[in-house]
């Protein structure tokens, strides 16, 4: 007999301006609108807010407001109860291990064990450039094999020593620890590489409780596959870990309007993208398109979607997701592997 079909998990990651959505605004404006947009997707049933480590703006490098994540995380934590919290924080050599994993338990104590620490599996290298702490050439994969390695042996409580290409620690320890005996691990990684999951290190496909890809539909699917297809290899449960969707929203009354928004010079000069691309890896339609397209990604095995909703600082999309979208989305039965 099958198992009932429930609605899917779903997060919001925050306004912080990374993307310029809080251009124009003070800086008291904009940290109102990360902690307004906090409570209404507490309100609203989300299941995680999201923040990210960013001190910078993209596609351009602006001098307009972002919200640095960690000091926003902290004050969410003591003041919006009753939601997960995550934050993608940079890797090493860009953040030291030893601090992130400091931030993240006192997140998580804050908090009251609300915390998942996400990792990428790119870097942000332009504001990193700019901020002076990047060296050309730094390696991603070994950064997040080694600081998955890192975060676990020092949230045990003990002395670490690490050799690493990326990460060196001698004799480090990070105290207090992390509230539960494992803080979640989320790694964020693009499906469109049809080698996805098998770049991913070992670590990570051992010690991750969840994967955000980013994708068409069908490349998630492939990815969410390859990704069970190694877990299994190592002995390890594919069902261990939880598939979802990282991607951008926003809802538009008919098709005409999203249409002609995705044509307009904004879109397609400000993100290099062709509005096709653009449409297949995001979530942009109507109520009805946007639950036929959020079937297809859980029909592959998408078990939560992630999303930044595009035309922040508005909170329609938000709003318009959770009563219209996700209530008509049913979860897949198994995550397909």
């Amino acid at each position: 007999m099958s198992a009932p079909v429930v609605g899917p998990r779903r997060s919001v990651v925050a306004p912080q301006g990374a993307r310029l959505e809080l251009a124009g605004l003070s800086g008291a404006e904009a940290w109102r609108t990360v902690a307004e947009t906090a409570e209404l997707a507490r309100a609203s049933g989300f299941d995680t807010l999201w923040l990210e480590d960013r001190t910078d703006t993209v596609p351009r490098r602006e001098p307009q407001p972002v919200i640095e994540g960690w000091t926003a995380l902290a004050a969410l934590a003591a003041t919006v109860p009753d939601i997960g919290l995550g934050l993608l924080s940079a890797l090493p050599p860009h953040r030291n291990a030893v601090v992130v994993a400091k931030q993240a338990a006192c997140a998580d104590l804050v908090s009251g064990g609300r915390l998942t620490l996400g990792l990428p599996t790119a870097d942000h290298l332009s504001e990193h450039l700019a901020a002076g702490g990047a060296p050309l050439g730094a390696e991603t994969a070994a950064a997040l094999g080694e600081t998955v390695e890192a975060l676990r042996a020092l949230w045990t409580g003990t002395r670490t020593t690490l050799d690493g290409e990326v990460v060196t620690l001698a004799g480090a320890h990070a105290v207090p620890t992390p509230l539960g005996p494992r803080l979640p691990l989320s790694v964020r990684a693009d499906a469109a590489r049809t080698d996805a999951a098998a770049l991913l290190p070992e670590a990570v496909v051992r010690e991750c409780s969840a994967v955000q890809w980013e994708g068409e539909p069908d490349e998630v699917a492939r990815a969410i596959r390859d990704f069970g297809r190694r877990r299994e290899a190592l002995g390890l449960d594919p069902a261990g870990v939880r598939h979802a969707l990282f991607a951008e929203c926003r809802v538009f009354d008919d098709r005409l309007g999203r249409d002609r928004w995705l044509a307009t010079p904004h879109v397609v000069v400000f993100w290099s993208h062709h509005p096709d691309l653009l449409a297949r890896r995001s979530l942009y339609g109507t109520v009805h398109q946007l639950v036929e397209k959020a079937g297809e990604y859980t029909a592959g095995g998408v078990e939560e979607f992630v999303l930044w909703f595009r035309d922040y600082p508005s909170t329609e999309s938000l709003r318009r997701f959770a009563e219209e979208i996700a209530p008509r989305v049913p979860t897949a039965v198994t995550a397909g592997v």
